[in-house]
């Protein structure tokens, strides 16, 4: 089954705010550590899921994915050498990502997260639609995920149940929790730091 790689991503992004307004609903309703075991239990599950349906490659994933056209003449790609470009092309993605959550933080919804992070009920008693906010934050932060997992499917050619196994997850808050929930530039840092050790 193969598409065009820009409906595909339109199709990848779509899917993924569906499956996250979905999830949201009824699992932003817990707290603390019963939010982070839910939202790994998904994890889980999706892993078997892919492990399970023929549609998914399976345990062999999917394999021969072709390069995500951005320009002519520049692309996101496996090839090696195309890896000076790729390089570039991730940090431009980053810093754009960053852009955006900055402007976020400064807006007035970011300061109705701010007021979340800190008490939740106060918040809420202030005027704040906590349940609102929760959720299109859960939804945003899904809809990064999916567009880093387009770029991140064209550069390795192809993509695994792997992915979504559960020592990712637990990489993924190790980053949240030593660089810090509410501090961007921590979670970039630390984000960064991880992946050059796991290089080593």
């Amino acid at each position: 089954l193969r598409c065009e790689p820009w409906l595909a991503f339109v199709a990848a992004v779509a899917l993924t705010v569906i499956i996250a307004f979905m999830i949201g609903v009824p699992v932003l309703k817990l707290k603390g550590h019963y939010l982070a075991m839910a939202t790994l239990g998904f994890g889980i599950i999706i892993y078997r899921v892919v492990l399970a349906v023929p549609l998914f490659g399976e345990a062999d994933g999917i394999s021969e994915v072709p390069g995500f056209p951005l320009l002519p003449g520049l692309a996101v790609s496996g090839d090696f050498g195309a890896r000076t470009q790729n390089y570039y092309l991730a940090w431009g993605l980053v810093l754009l990502g960053l852009v955006l959550l900055l402007n976020l933080i400064h807006s007035r919804v970011g300061r109705a997260l701010r007021a979340i992070h800190g008490a939740e009920e106060a918040a809420n008693a202030m005027g704040v639609d906590t349940a609102r906010d929760k959720l299109f934050t859960f939804v945003l932060s899904a809809v990064f995920a999916a567009v880093a997992g387009v770029f991140l499917t064209h550069y390795n050619g192809g993509i695994g149940p792997s992915e979504a196994s559960v020592m990712k997850s637990v990489r993924y808050v190790a980053i949240v929790a030593i660089g810090g929930m509410a501090n961007l530039w921590g979670a970039l840092f630390m984000g960064v730091a991880l992946n050059f050790l796991s290089l080593r």
